[in-house]
């Protein structure tokens, strides 16, 4: 097996994108040899042994990419916009898991509202969203289970992913305003683009 550094490592987020990556690598030179359901091996070998495959959590992607330790990743777009780098370039959109960054909350949630708490593990869209419509917000920062902060009193809204809105409705709340569509993307480390860009443009091809 060759060393990792003369490789091409690919970091993918554990968990529903991951499993929607996987039958696109099928038949490919990215294609898993070390099957991850039974392995605890996080750097995952593929058919071409100049190909890696790195398995972190999505929000730690940007941070591989960035640092140089992956050279390519694949993560959400609202993931990138809250860790917004000069040290990553997005090459594609995958146009997978596609959802939207919402405002959610009770029906007449904006009527003559001036400040509001927002649940949310998007701080920096939030702030910047709520800014354009006049509102001050208070971030209460929480990585799950957004949608029972308004119901318990932690929250006045949330801002989080939706896809169907089915969660919104059981816990009562209602989308009030998309701020943005969401999809999956691909980045590149930039330094990589220019010292490893014979092997992104072989990895590209599986994604074309």
């Amino acid at each position: 097996m060759e060393d990792a550094q003369d490789s091409l490592i690919l970091a993918l987020p554990k968990g529903r994108v991951f499993e929607d990556i996987i039958p696109m690598l099928k038949g490919s030179e990215l294609e898993l040899l070390d099957d991850p359901n039974k392995t605890r091996k996080l750097l995952l070998d593929t058919k071409n042994s100049k190909f890696k495959i790195l398995l972190v959590r999505g929000w730690d992607v940007p941070t591989y990419v960035t640092a140089g330790a992956a050279h390519l990743g694949i993560v959400g777009k609202d993931i990138l916009i809250e860790k917004e780098s000069e040290e990553f370039i997005e090459l594609k959109d995958l146009e997978i898991g596609k959802c939207r960054l919402s405002l959610a909350g009770k029906k007449d949630l904006l009527l003559g509202s001036t400040r509001m708490k927002i649940a949310t593990k998007y701080p920096k869209s939030s702030i910047k969203f709520m800014e354009s419509i006049g509102i001050q917000s208070e971030i209460i920062y929480l990585h799950g289970a957004q949608e029972i902060a308004p119901l318990l009193g932690l929250s006045d809204a949330i801002i989080d992913l939706v896809e169907s809105g089915n969660t919104l409705k059981d816990n009562g709340l209602h989308e009030i305003q998309m701020i943005r569509e969401i999809s999956t993307r691909l980045i590149v480390n930039r330094a990589a683009l220019k010292t490893k860009s014979g092997l992104i443009n072989e990895l590209l091809e599986v994604f074309s």
